[in-house]
């Protein structure tokens, strides 16, 4: 791949910062105008906003704050809406990876509008604690609810707790010892004896 050459160059300069025209980076990326910092900085990664015209960026807006990157509005919000981050396709990132995501609102809405099968999902993963605290916390589904866990599972209540279903029913924990009961155990059947067992070795495993 040849290298990118501009001759048209050209740029207004202070000792503090410029503006550059036609830019060629050392990725050999473009920058129709690019906005620099460039003394006096005590920074590692450079302090700019640029606007790339060639390669897989084209067309993007690259902003660079080696310190903190700020936006304030919402001083006279339209209908309402005080700031719009809009995506036409593709993901939006939030990456944080020595720190915290923090999203402070009188109020808060999460929405997923898919096709309602493999599209319209909301994930949350964690792997130390997924911490829920309010007032009243309300969970409705319209077709399945459910709950598992690999060792426990507490429902503690100072109160009334009522359960309401069309059939209720209990199985007992299975014991899924091959020797002590090969035929399974309690209400459970062979097969349930044996996806415990199955799922006892996984959890060793």
């Amino acid at each position: 791949m040849s290298e990118t050459n501009n001759y048209s160059f050209n740029k207004v300069a202070t000792t503090e910062g410029e503006v550059r025209f036609g830019d060629v980076m050392k990725n050999d990326t473009k920058m129709a105008v690019m906005i620099r910092r460039i003394f006096p900085s005590q920074f590692t990664h450079s302090q700019y906003i640029g606007m790339p015209m060639n390669g897989k960026l084209d067309g993007s807006i690259i902003n660079s704050a080696p310190a903190t990157y700020q936006v304030f509005c919402g001083e006279k919000p339209v209908d309402g809406v005080a700031g719009v981050f809009h995506a036409e396709n593709g993901d939006l990132i939030l990456n944080a990876p020595n720190g915290r995501i923090r999203i402070l609102a009188r109020d808060i809405d999460l929405y997923a509008s898919g096709n309602g099968t493999d599209t319209g999902w909301i994930n949350l993963n964690s792997n130390a604690t997924i911490d829920i605290n309010g007032a009243t916390v309300q969970t409705q589904a319209s077709d399945a609810i459910s709950l598992g866990s690999e060792r426990d599972l507490n429902l503690n209540v100072p109160g009334q707790y009522k359960i309401s279903c069309g059939n209720f029913k209990v199985v007992e924990g299975a014991d899924v010892s091959p020797v002590t009961s090969p035929l399974g155990s309690g209400s459970n059947t062979v097969n349930q004896t044996l996806d415990g067992l199955i799922k006892l070795i996984k959890s060793i495993a």
